[in-house]
């Protein structure tokens, strides 16, 4: 019995090396497209100024200092930090000023061209128009774009949750494919050589 007739094939192995492959690109695929989406959901506006947004529910919002941004046909590439940069949201139906306070965990993001990270939060009471107000304090600062959104935190830690078990999955399939490969093979390989000892011997 030649090796190449033994079985399973080696063409098992390269099975394995292609599920291990296909892992590691639904890892990346499946990260790439989270943080994409998360990101796309991000309301944006510049400050200094004034705009107001829809917000489609209540919660916690939080507010994302994006320092490399493309907004409204204009590319924006401002400095890391942003000083003096004060930030006022008033719910529009009521008046009802909001409390804006520093972000609670800090995160950040980079695609496709913008990067930000999280700076402030406020709550939202009720859904509907909101007033966002932002003016520097004391010397004149620049224009900068804002990016508002809500469960983008979650949602990023689902996605790489979602992205890590599919990695840990194709990882475990490749091994058990492998290992059956191996231990088959193996077990052909002694009885080959057991059945020549006995054509040995019996000849």
């Amino acid at each position: 019995m030649k090796s190449n007739e033994i079985s399973p094939g080696l063409w098992y192995y390269a099975l394995s090396v292609l599920i291990l492959i296909l892992g590691f690109a639904a890892f990346a695929g499946l990260l790439y497209s989270g943080i994409s989406e998360s990101a796309s959901g991000l309301m944006q506006i510049t400050a200094p100024g004034n705009a107001e947004l829809n917000l489609s529910e209540s919660g916690e919002y939080t507010i994302f200092y994006e320092n490399n941004s493309y907004f409204d046909g204009k590319i924006y590439s401002t400095g890391e930090e942003i000083s003096g940069l004060e930030i006022r949201v008033r719910e529009k139906a009521t008046g009802l000023d909001l409390l804006v306070y520093p972000a609670k965990a800090s995160y950040s993001y980079s695609l496709g061209g913008r990067s930000g990270r999280s700076i402030l939060a406020f709550q939202a009471e009720r859904s509907g128009v909101h007033q966002f107000n932002s003016s520097y304090s004391g010397a004149a600062g620049p224009s900068v774009v804002l990016a508002i959104g809500k469960g983008m935190a979650e949602g990023l830690l689902f996605t790489i949750a979602i992205s890590i078990a599919a990695l840990l999955g194709s990882i475990l399939l490749a091994a058990i494919v492998a290992y059956y490969t191996f231990s088959r093979r193996k077990k052909a390989f002694l009885k080959r050589e057991d059945d020549a000892e006995l054509m040995r011997g019996g000849g």
